[in-house]
């Protein structure tokens, strides 16, 4: 996956203006599953508008610069659509808490604890902003359109990973604190010869 399609997906929903796209990336369905600067979505919006991928109306606002109203073209969307046909792979994990998993026996267990208390907050506020973006589909779930559907899916699992966050903070936090040798508080050279 590509920014590019992403921001075709969000444009192919709706016409947008270029902070109304950066604003999904930083706080709506977009900061789910991609994360992207407002630069690089105004990039990548000059690149898909001189690509013929997407073009805009250009609202005159007094005192500022035009606004730009993005619109997916003909072809932005066969792009879209070629894209979408393509088999998809799992994405790889990369991720800084499984570096901690190989080397975390190298600083005090408290640090360990810490930023492992600091993920659980910050994945259970993260399920709290996308559980609030599925709120309106769930809440309509009969009579939603298969856009909406599929919408509702995507953020049902993103809810899902922002869930098995905390429920791992949980359970690695349990298993450090029953851990028979957290009364050592494993010192940085632990293991180490000497």
């Amino acid at each position: 996956m590509a920014l590019k399609h992403t921001i075709l997906a969000f444009l192919s929903r709706q016409p947008l203006s270029g902070y109304e796209v950066a604003k999904e990336f930083a706080e709506g369905f977009g900061s789910c599953f991609w994360k992207a600067s407002q630069q690089q979505v105004y990039a990548e919006l000059t690149k898909l508008e001189q690509q013929g991928n997407v073009t805009y109306e250009a609202i005159p606002q007094p005192g500022r610069l035009d606004k730009k109203i993005y619109s997916i073209t003909e072809q932005g969307q066969q792009e879209l659509i070629d894209w979408l046909m393509q088999p998809s792979e799992p994405a790889a994990i990369r991720e800084d808490l499984g570096v901690m998993g190989l080397a975390g026996h190298l600083v005090p267990v408290p640090a360990v604890i810490r930023e492992i208390e600091r993920r659980r907050q910050l994945h259970a506020e993260m399920l709290q902003q996308v559980q609030a973006l599925d709120e309106p589909f769930a809440q309509n779930l009969a009579t939603l359109e298969l856009k909406d559907l599929y919408m509702h899916l995507i953020i049902r699992r993103a809810i899902r990973y922002q869930e098995s966050w905390v429920a791992w903070c949980d359970e690695a936090l349990a298993a450090i604190q029953a851990s028979p040798g957290i009364d050592d508080d494993r010192d940085a050279l632990k293991g180490r010869s000497t």
